[in-house]
């Protein structure tokens, strides 16, 4: 009994995996040391005057593409400035989604990305990731995700002009385009929120 009470706490000693954003922060602090601040922190500014800077934190806002180094370009980018406030009913989605339960915005995977990274990345050519409209996430592992997000989206999504992509039943795409929602065909026929769960 006294072994396996041994061998339960040197478990419970053991490291554990880090979160995926704790991961991304060191590179990202790397990014703003290699120039990259003084946007970073205009950009921070402009949200924070929007009452949005505490949306989401900043090294998940820039992710420019889950694919960044497959596509050879930084995992980290500014939007330029006229494209900043685009993103402000998009951020103001989130707020709601986090508020709910729904989302957590330190797992963006993709923000605003330039056409180069988006062609990479497999992005529509007219996708609102070159706009600074849309984000990409990772969904909380949670068996009634899906549901709860498309009965939110169902209710506030017209009002919000909210889009809604699925690529998995874990990753998917928020924009404020337009009502509408799509999956894996970019139609809304494979929209998760069409399926019965």
């Amino acid at each position: 009994m006294l072994a396996v009470s041994i061998l339960l706490a040197s478990c419970n000693d053991a490291p554990r995996s880090p979160a995926r954003g704790a991961v991304a922060k060191p590179r990202f602090e790397r990014w703003l040391d290699a120039g990259h601040r003084v946007q970073v922190d205009a950009y921070r500014a402009h949200l924070q005057r929007q009452q949005l800077g505490d949306t989401m934190p900043m090294d998940a806002l820039l992710r420019t593409s889950r694919r960044w180094r497959i596509c050879l370009h930084d995992e980290f980018a500014t939007p330029p400035a006229a494209l900043q406030p685009n993103i402000e009913p998009t951020l103001r989605v989130i707020a709601r989604l986090r508020e709910a339960g729904l989302l957590d915005p330190a797992l963006a995977r993709s923000g605003w990305r330039d056409s180069r990274i988006n062609r990479c990345a497999g992005g529509a050519s007219s996708s609102r990731h070159m706009q600074n409209n849309a984000i990409d996430f990772d969904l909380p592992e949670r068996a009634d995700n899906v549901a709860d997000l498309c009965a939110w989206w169902r209710q506030h999504g017209p009002r919000a002009r909210m889009g809604l992509g699925f690529y998995t039943s874990t990753a998917i795409h928020i924009d404020t385009a337009g009502y509408r929602t799509w999956g894996t065909d970019r139609t809304r026929r494979t929209s998760l929120c069409n399926t019965k769960r």
